[in-house]
């Protein structure tokens, strides 16, 4: 049995067909009609959810700001889970800058070397120090490496802070 809207009968690929009694201008108006309220039926269920659906900012839409977040493996100083001022330093500037990692670079020291374990130690310390004293003096309350914090619109580099403090 085929469905029937406004007097029109739709066979199997959708065309009208003609009914005794019903003129075939009729008979496809009404099928148009039916096509069309589906059509915008189903159109207003498809639409996905949100502000900006298709693209276009509307007026009073507010694009949702990012989660702030920083990997905990990334930060040098500070709580990755709780923080409201951060800052980021670029380490390899910092520690291109301590005479102790100048030393392991200059003589190709390896990790297995004793050696190499005493200056990396003190070029450490040197490093969370100078971070220390750069975050204290910009009251900042978690330092990171370059890039690493997210949903912040503005994080300020604090790399030549840290530099100047060694």
């Amino acid at each position: 049995m085929n469905p029937t809207w406004h007097g029109a009968s739709v066979g199997e690929l959708g065309r009208p067909i003609r009914r005794q009694g019903v003129p075939m201008a009729k008979s496809r108006r009404g099928t148009v009609i039916a096509t069309l309220v589906l059509v915008l039926v189903v159109g207003a269920f498809a639409v996905p959810a949100g502000p900006s659906a298709c693209g276009v900012a509307l007026a009073g839409d507010e694009p949702e700001k990012p989660k702030k977040s920083v990997d905990a493996a990334d930060v040098y100083l500070g709580d990755a889970r709780k923080w409201d001022k951060p800052a980021e330093v670029d380490a390899d500037k910092v520690y291109a800058k301590i005479d102790e990692y100048k030393e392991i670079v200059e003589k190709g020291l390896k990790p297995d070397d004793p050696k190499y374990e005493i200056l990396m130690s003190k070029a450490s310390k040197r490093f969370t120090c100078a971070v220390k004293k750069a975050a204290k003096d910009g009251s900042y309350d978690l330092v990171a490496r370059v890039g690493a914090v997210k949903g912040v619109d503005s994080v300020p580099d604090i790399t030549s802070d840290a530099i100047a403090k060694l």
